[in-house]
């Protein structure tokens, strides 16, 4: 089971709506059941990011990521979404 790191800047609103997407996005891939979110708040992404495969966050990192790390501001704008996605798939295939 591959996590998934979801972080904004309180771990509630803005990553749930991105959650979603990158669920829905993942599981049209044929990837149903082989990874898992966890939302957290950008404060705690170092901690949650140390058995993670990536870190995708609407908001600026903090020091100490040990995960690849995608933007995920394009699932909220609709601009660059297939980029973003392509390096979700990317970084999961590693």
């Amino acid at each position: 089971m591959k996590k998934i790191v979801l972080a904004c800047g309180s771990g509630i609103a803005t990553s749930t709506a991105v959650a979603n997407k990158v669920s829905a996005f993942l599981n049209e891939n044929g990837m149903a059941g082989q990874y898992t979110i966890v939302q957290c708040a950008i404060a705690e992404a170092p901690s949650q990011c140390a058995d993670a495969v990536m870190l995708i966050s609407t908001t600026v990192p903090p020091a100490g990521i040990t995960c690849p790390y995608v933007n995920g501001v394009s699932f909220l704008t609709n601009m660059g979404v297939a980029q973003t996605q392509q390096q979700i798939l990317d970084i999961l295939k590693q």
